[in-house]
Formats: C-alpha cells, structure tokens, sequence
C-alpha cells in the first residue's frame, strides 16, 4: 500500500504549493516511512519546493528539538527565519504602495537614502512612516499584540541600519528566538511577556501571517518526530535527546492542537515525519494517542492504493503508485475566488474527519432540537447576571462519528454571532476535566471574540468603558460584600482603572486574571501609591479556588465589556474513562459543576448570575461502558466514602450528581437517516467539485448499516471522489475499519495535580523583572 515519495510530493507540489497554500489554505500531513533515507530526505525536498515557489521553509528534529514543548518549537522555527530580510521586503512593498522610490541595493536602503532619492525631508518622512506602520501593522489584529510590536520595530530598524542596535531590533530578535536574558529590555517596545506556552501558539499563526503579509506565499513547516519512538538512551555525552512515554504523549497532543487549528492559519503546511513505529508501536505510537489518531487515521481507504490527499500517508522511495502518476495530473487546480477556498478548506478539514468553520458553513447541522436547546441556553446565560439565575448546560450525546464536534463547532459559530465570546476545549493528557486549573487556562488560551481573530482577555479589558453602567455593576460586584471573590480581583480591577497608563502594569494584572501569579507585595505598593481608601487584605487561597473565581470574574469582565457572556464547548469529556478512579470521581464532580448541578446560588456554581454556560460532549457509550460495566456508579461513592474524610464524602456526593447527569440530562444527537445522508452527500458532491474544477461522477454510497457513522460515509465519498479525479480509469474499492474510542485505565493521563493543591499565600514576594516573565504552569 506504500507509495512513492516522488508521487507524493508531485501531488503535493501541484495541488498544495502552486494553488491551495498560496491561496490562504492550510494542511497538517503526516507522513510515515520505514525507510530513514527517504524520511532524512523529505526535509530538503520540501526546503527545494519552499524555495523555488517563494515561500519561507523551516524545520525541526525531535533530536535537537522539543517538539512537545510548543514555546521551544516556535523559538526553534524562529532562529530559521530572516526576521531582518521580511521587515526589509514590507517596508519596501509599503514604500512603493504609497508612490515613493525605494533603492535598488538593499545595503543602501536607509531613511536618509529614501529621503533624497524623493526629494523629502527626512524628518518629516520618518513621521509619515510612522503613521503608515501604525495603520498596516500595529492595527492589524490578524497579529497577536507582541508580535506587532515586534514587527513594527524590525521595520523601522530596517531605516536606520547604521546603528548598531536601532530601535531595540536585537532584543526583538532574541526574544523571538528565546534567547533574551530579561525581558525588561523590551519594555520600551511594550513587550512586557516572553513567548511561553499559552502564547507561543498565537505567535506561530502571526509569523504565518506575517509571511503572506510581506509577501511570500506561506510557511512550509517539517517536523521529523522519530526520536519520540526511541526507547533505549543513547549512552554518548553528546547524543540527541532522549523522551520518556509521557513526552511522547505531549508531542502528539501538540499535533492534535495544529490538527484543530488549520483553519486559524493560512498559506500554512506543516509535514509531520514519522517512522513506522509511529502507528505500530503500543507504547509509544499513534495508538496510546487516541485524540490525535481519530484525526488522522486512514479508517476509510481504497484496497489498493493510498489517497494522496489523505492526513496520513505512508510513503517509500520505489513503491509503485498506481493511479497517480498515469493519470496525467499535470498541474494543481486554481483557486478562482473566495467560495472556491471555503470549499477547498472545508473538504480538507472533511477528509480528517475534523469539522471546521468552513465546514460547518457549508453544511450546516441537522440537529434542531440541539440548536433550539442551545439558543434557549444564551438566552438564560445572558439574562443570569441581571436576574440572579443560574444557567444549566447542556450534555451532549452521541457516537463516535456521528457528528458531536461538528455541532459544537455549529454552536459556537451561533454563540458568535449572539456577541458571546467562545472557548472550544478538547479534554486531554494536557488538559484533564478534573483539573479546573487547567481548564482554564485551556478556556484563556482559546478563546473566540466576536468579530476578531482570535482573541485575548487584554482586548476583552481594554474595551472596559469606565464612565459606563455596565463597568459601574461590574466594579460593584468585585468589591461587594457577598465574598464570591479573593481580595485580590477587586485589588486588581482597582489597579487597573487608576493605573490605565502604565502599560507595564496593565499586562501584568491581565496576566493575573488570565491564570498568572501575581505578587502581593508588589500589589500593596501600588495600591499604596494610589492612596487606596479600601483597606485590601490578601488571604492564602489555592489554585483550584483561585480559577474558580477566576471563571466567575472573567465572565463577568466580558458583560462589563459588551459581550453577552461567555460560552465554554468541551469536547471528548469521554476521556475521563481512562483516568484512575479518585480522578474520575474529581471529573464526575467537575461535570456536575459545568452542568449547573452543585448548589444552586452556591460560591461553587458556575453559571449562577455569571454570563458563563458550557456544552460537554460525551460518547453515547460512556454510560454502559464506565457507568454500569465497570461500575463507576457504586464502587466510586462506596470506595471514597470509606475513608469517612470531610473531603472525600463531600467529593463522593458531587461524584453522584455528576453521574446521575450523565444517566439522566443527555441530549442525544440524531444519527444518520436516508434523507440525512443523502442530503449531505449532495452538499459534499457540490462543494467538492467547486474546490477542484470537475464533475464528481455519482457514487454509490458506503455500505448503509445501523453501525455506519456520518464520518465513514463523508470520508467514504471524498476519498472515492478524488481517486477518481486522480485516475478515472481506475476502479475504487474502499474499506471500513471501525474506530471506537477505548477506556482502557492509562497511566500517562494521570497528570499531576499538585499545583491544583498548592496555595497562594499572602506572602507571594515576586520582583518586577519575574512577574512580567511569568508563565502561565
């Protein structure tokens, strides 16, 4: 079933490079290979087509390279880039774009040299520069703020090139390369943050950006993961890293988040290298990874031969690839407009088995009842605030393949448009349900603003109106007297209204509602030399308390702020049937929360007077398979409440409102009927031959069982399709494997939650120069 590389990546070259990526597409491809040659090979290959077709090539090796650290990754990909060589070609686009005449030479490029070639004052020009950065560059949100910044002071360094530090262009690049000391050297630039873990994924998708901004056709990024499969370590001093079980695991749910996330890049492919073990290996391969293999596994393929399109790819440098190469495809279809690209990105997010915006869009969901729950939802969620109610959540249910994040997306692009701002969490190794810390972080990082791309809590904060009505209740809640809130919040809010000026400041409180520590005798300082009337105290609190205040205050912001609240859609929550019992009892008891299921108007009630609601999906199966078979229902109340602990009993009871929600409150989704089906099939048929140019041919559908999932039958029809396409003479004879999600108990999940535990004390002493490099973990 192998075939050829040099088949491969024609296919790749021509349908990819030439048309898809340059046109705003993206693609995350793994490509497995028992062959080291042809894997050690794909890198400069790519490096080639990068180079011939005008786009910026970077790599990195699990060797040398951590690639389940995503903030070392990015500083990685950095040190590839010609920060200095892009800020040079944007000035020089912007130049040329607004009438002037820019020097031939690139040594000669300087504001004095721009000055007299068109016969401008220099002073004068540098101004008007200024407002032409500002306008294309800082006020451009497809860019998360750092980077921003960072670009505007590469390119005005690119004026001044005889300095030999201009406009603190060498920091700037050394904190993109993580390798700034300290961070206060960038203050003056407003960067007050180094790239860590919850921003290093927002400055990936701004580099991308910023390549097709400058002009280049995208980012063609490697990733050779082989080292993750090495077991024995190497006994040379000097020898390439070594990765345990668990990294592996962290890498992969690295790949899982860029899976997910194609459609907030674009002109980007990112080609995962792998080694055979990869989907062989029990320990440390594909299969220990279930979140990623459901993405990428090939459970809907052709007997024969491989889809070259397909996520996953199995490639060998002399293997016969029947119906690729003979089929004459000479050359990759155009993107002629808009409609066209939604297409093509929807059928690629399709052939994962992954539903995207795009997706969505052009398919809808058959799911009124679901629809007609949720929209009752928002209402309640922003109705909560002002009549102090609570708002339950919704339980989704439904099978593997039948369509659960494919609704959640569809929710969320409704909540979207109701001005609620969204959170999309995935329940991972990463991110464990029965850890509220973790979530939200998780909620932080991913979350959606209405009407921009993508989003921070610092820009939710800086549309506060502090004259206004809503600010005014929202200030009042945070000081008021009921005690939902540490000190600390209103502490904070207070700082953060007086001190708007300070920008240095500003971060750092945002940074602290967004899941940071922050110092209390840094805070005391501040409020003492804002003269602060109220007499703020600060008490030890723990983690898990402080995010779960932090739930509340952040929802309450975004009302504050405009939004009609905030919604959190929590995908694969079956997961927790592989946690060990006392975490799933925690994870029961986290669900009951999310679903409104605690006490009503209680402190540890979500959704009471917040603006904050949640949709969990679960597996229709959990029930019999964790509930009843291993018996969940009545070993784990009767097992913690042995102990007769305070805590333990507590937990055992919210364990059992957890569990009697899961028998009780589902909302099932409907599975695939003929109409349904052929319906879809229709849609799919449609937009697949407006993304490629062609007339797909009528295709029986795959085998129509009670067992059959709307992911076979979708995948089913786009592989046969463009097979077809590639090799009309060629016959296709598919077959299903069924993929069902296992909840066999796995160590690796069992993360550590002692920061959950550990408390934050009043004598939380941090210095400046640390609270600003603070990390979310």
């Amino acid at each position: 079933m192998n075939m050829s590389s040099l088949d491969w990546l024609e296919v790749m070259r021509k349908e990819y490079f030439q048309s898809y990526l340059r046109q705003g597409g993206s693609a995350v491809k793994f490509v497995v290979s028992a062959e080291e040659e042809v894997r050690r090979a794909l890198p400069q290959l790519f490096s080639k087509m990068a180079k011939n077709d005008a786009y910026v090539f970077a790599k990195a090796d699990a060797q040398y390279t951590k690639i389940h650290m995503v903030d070392r990754l990015f500083h990685k990909i950095a040190k590839q880039i010609d920060w200095d060589g892009l800020a040079h070609l944007f000035l020089s686009r912007l130049l040329v774009e607004n009438g002037y005449q820019v020097p031939d030479d690139r040594a000669a490029f300087s504001l004095q040299a721009i000055a007299e070639l068109n016969d401008r004052e220099e002073m004068l020009l540098r101004r008007e520069l200024r407002s032409w950065l500002e306008k294309a560059i800082y006020r451009d949100s497809g860019m998360c703020q750092e980077f921003r910044m960072a670009m505007v002071r590469l390119c005005l360094a690119q004026l001044d090139s005889g300095d030999p530090n201009p406009f603190l262009a060498n920091a700037v690049k050394e904190w993109l390369c993580g390798e700034l000391r300290l961070i206060s050297a960038l203050k003056d630039a407003l960067i007050f943050q180094k790239v860590a873990r919850h921003n290093a994924r927002d400055m990936l998708a701004s580099l991308v950006y910023w390549v097709r901004l400058v002009g280049k056709g995208g980012l063609i990024l490697t990733l050779d993961i082989s080292q993750y499969m090495v077991v024995k370590r190497s006994k040379e001093p000097d020898a390439a890293l070594s990765y345990t079980a668990a990294a592996a695991m962290d890498a992969y749910e690295v790949l899982r988040q860029f899976v997910d996330g194609t459609d907030e890049l674009e002109g980007c492919l990112i080609v995962v290298i792998a080694p055979e073990e990869f989907v062989k290996d029990e320990r440390r391969g594909l299969n220990r990874y279930e979140a990623l293999k459901l993405r990428i596994w090939d459970d809907v393929r052709d007997k024969r031969r491989q889809n070259p399109f397909a996520p996953l790819v199995r490639i060998s440098k002399d293997s016969a690839s029947p119906g690729v190469a003979a089929s004459g495809f000479t050359q990759g279809t155009p993107v002629a407009n808009g409609e066209e690209m939604l297409h093509r990105r929807a059928i690629e997010a399709l052939r994962a088995g992954v539903p995207n915006r795009d997706a969505v869009q052009v398919l809808g969901c058959a799911q009124p009842e679901i629809e007609g729950q949720f929209r009752r939802m928002l209402e309640n969620a922003q109705r909560s605030v002002t009549e102090g109610t609570t708002t339950k959540g919704i339980l989704l249910d439904g099978g593997f393949g039948t369509g659960k994040s494919h609704t959640l997306e569809y929710l969320q692009e409704l909540a979207l448009e109701k001005n609620f701002a969204c959170s999309r969490i995935v329940i991972s190794k990463e991110t464990p349900l029965y850890s509220l810390v973790k979530i939200y972080r998780a909620s932080i990082e991913t979350i959606l603003i209405p009407g921009k791309r993508g989003g921070t809590l610092a820009e939710v904060a800086g549309e506060l109106n502090f004259q206004g009505p809503q600010y005014a209740d929202f200030y009042e809640w945070v000081h008021g007297p009921s005690g939902e809130l540490d000190s600390r919040f209103a502490a904070t809010l207070f700082l953060y209204e007086r001190m708007a000026n300070d920008r240095e400041l500003s971060h750092r409180l945002v940074r602290f509602w967004s899941g940071d520590p922050i110092g209390v005798v840094e805070l005391k300082r501040y409020l003492q030399a804002c003269s602060a009337s109220n007499p703020y105290t600060f008490e030890k609190i723990s983690q898990t308390d402080l995010a779960l205040q932090r739930f509340k205050f952040a929802s309450r912001l975004m009302v504050a702020s405009g939004y009609s609240g905030w919604i959190l859609l929590i995908d694969e929550a079956e997961i927790i049937g592989r946690y060990s019992l006392k975490q799933r009892a925690k994870s029961y008891a986290e669900l009951a929360r999310w679903m409104g299921g605690l006490d009503a108007s209680s402190y540890a009630d979500l959704g009471y007077k917040s603006g904050l609601a949640s949709v969990i999906a679960l597996t229709d199966d959990f029930q019999s398979a964790i509930l009843e078979d291993k018996g969940d229902r009545e070993k784990i109340p009767n097992k913690l409440r042995e102990g007769r602990s305070e805590t333990d009993v507590l937990l055992a009871d919210q364990a059992e409102a957890g569990m009697r929600l899961i028998e009780s409150e589902r909302a099932r989704l409907v599975g695939p009927y003929d109409r349904m089906i052929e319906e879809t099939q229709e849609k799919v048929r449609t937009i697949h031959a407006s993304a490629y140019h062609w007339a797909p041919p009528t295709i029986p559908s795959v085998e129509r069982l009670s067992s059959t999932r709307m992911r076979e039958y979708v995948k089913g029809w786009i592989t046969e399709w463009d097979l077809k396409r590639l090799a009309p003479e060629e016959t296709v004879d598919l077959e299903v494997t069924p993929l069902r999600p296992s909840y066999m108990e796995d160590a690796e999940f069992e993360t550590p939650a002692e920061e959950d535990q550990a408390g934050v004390g009043t004598e939380d002493v941090a210095s400046p120069t640390e609270l600003v490099g603070a990390q979310v973990g």
